[in-house]
C-alpha cells in the first residue's frame, strides 16, 4: 500500500508540474473527429455500420504498448511510439505523466474504424525472455517456448493514463466527455490466487472512479496456459468464483477467456467440450454476474463439432448473463465456414453477441480486423438498420457497459461516494471497504476448532 501510495503521490505530482507546459510545448490534441488517413477516410466511409469493440489489449506482453508521439515529444522514436530499427515492433516504456498518450492515439483509432464505445484492459501476462534463446527476444506468448508470468503492474498502466488523461485535458470538456465511450477492465491478476479479489479491490481503490469491468481472466487458453509459471487456471477454480462473485456485488462485467475444449493434434482431431463444464458452474456460482465469454470458447487448434449448439445451450440457461464475443479465431475459424448456422444462433439470442478486434498492444489495425465481419452483417441483413445486425455491431455491448454504469452509479450516489449531479459510471468504493476473508472460499465461516476449544 506504501508504494501504492507513492506511485498515486509521484503521478499527480509530474502531472500537475508538467501539464501546463505540455499543453503548449507539445500540443497533442483530441479534436471530436480528428482527420483520417485518406485510406481509413475512404474504408470508414464506404462501411454503413458503426461499432462496439468488445476486446482491445491497450498493452502488450512486453508490458508495453502504442502511444501517441505526433508532436515529437520522444526524439527518434516513431509517430506510434514505436522504437525505430528493431526487427519486430517494439514500443518505448512510458514514465508516469506521459501515460494518456496511449488514450489519445486510441480515439484517433476508434475515429478512423467508425468505433463508438470500447473495452481497454492491460494484459494479464509478461514473456520472459529466455537466457536459452538470446538470438531472438519474443514479443508474442508464442514466438518461444520460454514461459510467461504474471504481470501484476499492467493494470497500473491503464489506470494511470485514465488519471493523466482527466488531468492533461481538465480544461477540455468535449475532450473529458470521450472517456465515456471507454470501459477499462482489470486484469493483472493471478486467477488461481484466492487472494486476488484483495488485488482487484486494492486496484479499484488506487484508482477510484476508472474500471468498468474485469478481464481479459485467462482461464483455459491452449498453449498460453501451457506456458503459465505455477499453478494453471480453470473458469471454476475457487480463487476465480470469489471475483466473479465480487464483481456481481458491484455490478462489474467479467470478460474471460476459457476454452470450450483441450487443442487437437490437427483439424480431423475433434474433441469433446469437456471444459464447458467448469464454465458452466461459474455462471451458476455467479447468477448476479454479468460475463462476456471471449471468442466463444475457441482459440487455435480448438476442433469441436456443433459449436452454434453448445453455444445455444449455454445462452438458454444463461442468456439474461452471459454475452458471447466473436473475437479472434473463432471468426474465421467456425463462423465463416457455416454462416448460416451462425446468423440463426445471433438472431435467436439477438441480445446475446458481440464484436472485438482482439488488437494487442496496438489499435492500429481496429478498422482491419473490424472490417472482417462485413460479410457476417451482411448475411444478417443487408439493412444497415436491421436491429439485430446494429445490436451486433453496435449495441449490445454499449448497453451491457451503459446499464451496470448506471447501476454503479445509483448506488455510488446513494452511499454518498459521488456527487448527486455526477455522470461517473467508474467504480468507487468505499474507503473502508473490505472483501470478507473466507467469503467463497470454501472454508468454514467460524472455525468449529475456536468455537469449541476448551
Amino acid at each position: 500500500m506504501v508504494f501504492s501510495r507513492y506511485i498515486a503521490a509521484l503521478l499527480l505530482a509530474t502531472c500537475v508540474a508538467g501539464c501546463a507546459l505540455s499543453l503548449t510545448k507539445n500540443p497533442t490534441g483530441v479534436p471530436a473527429r480528428p482527420p483520417r488517413a485518406p485510406a481509413e477516410a475512404e474504408d470508414t466511409a464506404t462501411s454503413p455500420d458503426r461499432f462496439s469493440d468488445a476486446h482491445v489489449h491497450l498493452i502488450d506482453f512486453l508490458q508495453n504498448g502504442a502511444f501517441d508521439n505526433s508532436d515529437g515529444y520522444f526524439k527518434g522514436i516513431g509517430e506510434r511510439g514505436e522504437i525505430r530499427g528493431s526487427k519486430a515492433v517494439r514500443y518505448l516504456a512510458l514514465p508516469f505523466g506521459e501515460q494518456w498518450r496511449r488514450l489519445t492515439l486510441l480515439f484517433r483509432d476508434m475515429d478512423s474504424a467508425g468505433v463508438d464505445h470500447a473495452m481497454v484492459s492491460g494484459m494479464p501476462f509478461l514473456k520472459k525472455w529466455s537466457e536459452n534463446e538470446p538470438f531472438a527476444r519474443p514479443r508474442y506468448y508464442l514466438d518461444s517456448s520460454s514461459r510467461v508470468v504474471r504481470a501484476r503492474d499492467t493494470d497500473y498502466l491503464i489506470g494511470a493514463a485514465f488519471l493523466e488523461y482527466r488531468v492533461k485535458f481538465a480544461a477540455d470538456a468535449v475532450a473529458l466527455a470521450r472517456l465515456d465511450s471507454l470501459a477499462p477492465f482489470i486484469c493483472g491478476f493471478d486467477g488461481t490466487d484466492l487472494g486476488a479479489v484483495d488485488l482487484v479491490v486494492k486496484r479499484i481503490k488506487e484508482f477510484p472512479g476508472v474500471w468498468k469491468g474485469i478481464g481479459e481472466v485467462m482461464s483455459r487458453h491452449d498453449d498460453l496456459t501451457n506456458l503459465t509459471s505455477g499453478d494453471r487456471p480453470r473458469g471454476n477454480h475457487p480463487a476465480l468464483k470469489r471475483i466473479c462473485r465480487f464483481a456481481g456485488e458491484v455490478d462489474l462485467p467479467v470478460s474471460i477467456h476459457h476454452n470450450i475444449a483441450p487443442v487437437s493434434r490437427s483439424s480431423s482431431e475433434v474433441k469433446e467440450p469437456v471444459y464447458l463444464d467448469e464454465l458452466v458452474d461459474l455462471f451458476s456460482y455467479c447468477p448476479d454476474t454479468k460475463f462476456i465469454w471471449c471468442h466463444a470458447g475457441i482459440s487455435r487448434r480448438v476442433v469441436v463439432e456443433n459449436l452454434p449448439h453448445w453455444i445455444d445451450a449455454v445462452l438458454d440457461q444463461f442468456g439474461s448473463q452471459v454475452c458471447i464475443d466473436l473475437s479472434w479465431v473463432v471468426f474465421e475459424d467456425y463462423i465463416l465456414k457455416d454462416l448460416d448456422a451462425w446468423v440463426a444462433l445471433v438472431r435467436s439470442h439477438p441480445d446475446n453477441f458481440m464484436l472485438g478486434s482482439d488488437v494487442v498492444g496496438s489499435s492500429e489495425n481496429l478498422a482491419k480486423e473490424l472490417r472482417r465481419y462485413r460479410p457476417f452483417l451482411e448475411k444478417i441483413s443487408p439493412d444497415p438498420k436491421d436491429p439485430v445486425r446494429r445490436k451486433l455491431a453496435l449495441g449490445n455491448f454499449s448497453r451491457l457497459d451503459t446499464e451496470l454504469g448506471q447501476k454503479r452509479r445509483a448506488r455510488m450516489m446513494e452511499q454518498k461516494l459521488i456527487p448527486g449531479s455526477s455522470q461517473s459510471t467508474g467504480l468507487v468504493l468505499p474507503h473502508d471497504y473490505d472483501f470478507p476473508e473466507k467469503a467463497h472460499t470454501g472454508a468454514l465461516e467460524e472455525s468449529f476448532i475456536k468455537k469449541h476449544r476448551p
